[in-house]
């Protein structure tokens, strides 16, 4: 089975303090170094984001500040940045932590899938609490129930060159990205692992019923609302 070449993207605004982490775990990955790469793109930050991931940069990692402010131009410009040898992009939070094991598997899944084009995976909640799993058991079905990128979005090169992400949104932008790429006649895919996890620094400070009603109002807002109205919308940033 050959070892397809991935593209980790990876924006980050004010990430001081989980983004060494965060690098950390995508170089430790068990998967071929000359097969992989970590773009990261710091995104108008005004703590010291940029001079912890550049002291981190590697034959695997590069960085890159990028302004004016805005997750979707941060992924697009990643994009940009990608190698040549570019056979996915993975465009993933910086507040996402990966096992050693995950490409391997997401390699394994693709060769078994080859009909797959775009899709995301399962992400549990850095917290083993009762609550942070019947949360992220929730979550993860919702997503695959209505084909929803969230978190990380894992896309096909060609798809990928073919769809960008809309500048305009601050809020629901991933939303609306697996949309375009769906109108593509992609095809969705979801893939179960345990290798990936998420801060769960969102419910600490708004609690899970609090997330569970931002969550809500957002996606409502989305399916709605003219996009016109969706660019002044919006999203907490919470670090």
């Amino acid at each position: 089975m050959p070892y397809r070449f991935f593209s980790f993207i990876v924006p980050a605004h004010n990430e001081s303090k989980i983004i060494e982490r965060t690098i950390s775990c995508l170089e430790a990955l068990e998967y071929p170094k000359d097969r992989y790469e970590i773009i990261v793109v710091e995104n108008g930050s005004t703590d010291g984001t940029y001079a912890i991931a550049k002291r981190l940069e590697s034959n695997i990692t590069k960085v890159y500040d990028h302004l004016p402010k805005g997750v979707s131009r941060a992924r697009n410009l990643g994009f940009t940045k990608c190698s040549p040898h570019l056979d996915w992009a993975i465009f993933m939070d910086a507040d996402v932590f990966v096992q050693k094991s995950f490409l391997l598997e997401l390699n394994t899944y693709l060769a078994a899938h080859p009909k797959a084009d775009y899709g995301t995976t399962t992400v549990n909640l850095d917290n083993d609490s009762l609550k942070a799993r019947f949360w992220s058991r929730f979550n993860n079905f919702s997503y695959r129930l209505f084909k929803v990128l969230f978190t990380i979005h894992i896309v096909r090169k060609d798809l990928a060159e073919q769809v960008l992400y809309r500048e305009g949104l601050i809020s629901g932008e991933d939303i609306e990205y697996g949309r375009d790429l769906a109108k593509k006649g992609a095809n969705y895919f979801f893939m179960p692992t345990k290798s990936v996890r998420s801060s769960d620094r969102r419910f600490i400070k708004n609690g899970y019923f609090g997330m569970f009603l931002i969550n809500l109002y957002h996606g409502i807002t989305m399916f709605i609302l003219p996009e016109g109205i969706l660019e002044k919308m919006d999203w907490e940033v919470i670090r």
